[in-house]
Order: structure tokens, then sequence, then C-alpha cells
């Protein structure tokens, strides 16, 4: 079967290798679509020290059952699944343990049944503890951000305010509910929701975007006491401007981050269900299709985000 191998920085190799074997407990997909994570662009533009070359990565995988072991018995060949796995996933085909497929409906197509990236919103939003009347600032709503905005509407907040620099997607985020948007290219984000929240900033601020810049502004609009979220993953250094003031303003910090996999995978159950009933919809945040051999491409837009870019997705032929 075709693979995309990553041999180092930019170095996307299609080869051809075995089908995995089948174990008992197992699942054969027939990968159709796997999407771009934001985790992996850093070790696809550098080389990263303490990683090993070449790396089989891609885990936004949905496809379509082709075998199963002889001990499945909630799966059949031709169901239309979305899985949970830890690479392998830019490939025709990828092998997976059973407890890690998740069926979709057959109003969903597989572009937007990616189920790691909701199991993270899910279980993000489930460790925040949102309360009814919350005040929320989103700070960073890109593709994440927008998956959050959906399920944080769902907990009933006083408001929630999308913040971002790219106009075109605050206005879709307006669109998905968002009740305020802040551009804070052109605007003083912290005036902004100083008005809004009378002078004390906001009861729950969600670091989207993954980088110090997004991290710093997420911690200026959260009030005295308030929740931090530290949502986006961040490659590279990790640097707190002044934490000196993250510990007078007695900030409850949260790591929404996850290694346990009984709540890796509880939190993607709970997502699917949501997707699948339509309670979020993903349809219009994936923006950019590729097939394999244009992975690079598909790399390349996720990095550089031209005008309209929410998600780049390979889409096997």
């Amino acid at each position: 079967m075709r693979c995309a191998v990553l041999y180092g920085p930019h170095d996307w190799r299609i080869e051809n290798i075995n089908i995995p074997s089948l174990g008992n407990n197992e699942v054969l997909l027939k990968v159709k679509t796997c999407g771009v994570c934001h985790s992996e662009i850093h070790q696809w533009d550098k080389k990263q020290e303490g990683l090993e070359y070449p790396r089989y990565i891609g885990h936004e995988v949905a496809g379509e059952v082709v075998e199963t072991g002889r001990d499945v018995k909630d799966f059949k060949p031709g169901d239309r699944v979305a899985v949970w796995t830890d690479g392998k996933g830019y490939a025709e085909k990828v092998v997976v343990k059973s407890d890690r497929l998740f069926k979709i409906s057959d109003k969903i197509s597989f572009t937007e049944a990616m189920a790691e990236p909701i199991a993270c919103t899910t279980n993000g939003i489930i460790k925040s503890d949102i309360q009814l009347n919350d005040t929320i600032a989103l700070v960073g709503t890109g593709f994440m951000g927008l998956i959050l905005l959906q399920q944080l509407k769902l907990r009933g907040p006083k408001f929630i305010a999308a913040i971002d620099t790219r106009e075109e997607i605050l206005e879709l985020a307006k669109k998905l509910g968002a009740d305020f948007t802040i551009n804070p290219s052109t605007e003083n984000s912290k005036e902004v929701i100083k008005d809004l929240t009378n002078g004390k900033g906001v009861d729950v601020s969600f670091e989207v975007g993954g980088n110090e810049a997004t991290l710093n502004l997420a911690a200026d609009l959260c009030r005295m006491e308030g929740k931090l979220v530290i949502f986006g993953f961040h490659p590279g250094s990790r640097k707190i401007n002044d934490f000196g003031y993250w510990n007078w303003m007695a900030f409850d910090i949260i790591n929404s981050h996850f290694r346990d996999l009984h709540t890796i995978l509880n939190g993607t159950r709970i997502g699917m269900e949501m997707l699948n009933s339509g309670k979020i919809n993903l349809q219009p945040l994936i923006t950019h299709k590729f097939n394999l051999e244009e992975i690079e491409n598909a790399f390349k837009a996720a990095k550089e985000k031209p005008k309209g870019f929410i998600k780049s997705v390979i889409v096997m032929n």
C-alpha cells in the first residue's frame, strides 16, 4: 500500500509498504481522509532533536472498515468510522484496535469526521468546567478554536468573544455563535474585554493559538481568580512572559492536554456523538483538500495559512 513517509524537513516520500497484520481485536481500515494536525508542523518544518526519522505520522483518520479480527463484534466490513490512531495515517490502509473506532453517521462526510481534534476540544471543555453565564474569551479561532466555540455555546455562557487577526475567520466565528469578535491587529483586545466585563476580565480565557503571543494575550484578558486554559499545542520553547503576574492574579491554570487513554477515548465518544447528532458542524472548517502526492502542499498551507484557510485534509484517491 502507498504511505507518505517523512524522512526529514520537507522531505516526503511516497513509498509502498506492507499492509499491517491484523490482530484478533483489531480492524483493518481503508483510509478515506487524514487531517493535517498543527502538532505535526514543527517536525515537518525543521528536524527536531529527540525525534527519529523517517517518521510515519498522521492521526486524524476516517475511513471504511475492510476486515475485522476474529474477536471484533461491534464492527463489520463497510462501516464508516473515525479512529484514534497514533500514526501511519497518511496511508491507504491502517490497522486500529477496535475500541478506538467510532461510527460516523451517513450525514457526515469522511473529511469532517476527525476523532482526535474533537476529543481534544471535548475533554478541554469538560476539564475547564464551564459554568452557566460564564464570560469566555477564545484567543485564536482557527480549526480547534471554531470547534471549541460551538461546544462552548452549548454550555450556556453569558458571552463568547472570538479573537483572531484574520477577518474572514472572525466572520465565520460570528456565524458559528460568537457573541463578539475582536481583531488584535486593529483593536485593543484588553480594552474591549474590559468594556464587556465592567473592567474585570473574562471568567474563562482559552489560549488556542499555540504560541507565546496568544498565551500572553489570554492571560491579559482573564479576571483575577479566573480560569486560564492552556489549550493550544506549543512546539519549541515554552515561555511565560510574567509568571509573577499570573501568581498575583491567582489564576486557576488549566492544562488542557491529556495522556490517559481512557480519558481520551471517552472524550472521543462524546465528541463524535455530538458531531453525528448535528450539535457541532465541521463542514465549513474544511477549506483545503489535497491528494496524497500533494502532502507537501497540504503542510505548507497549514503553516502559511493563506486567506480563508482553516484546515488541510488529505483525501485518498
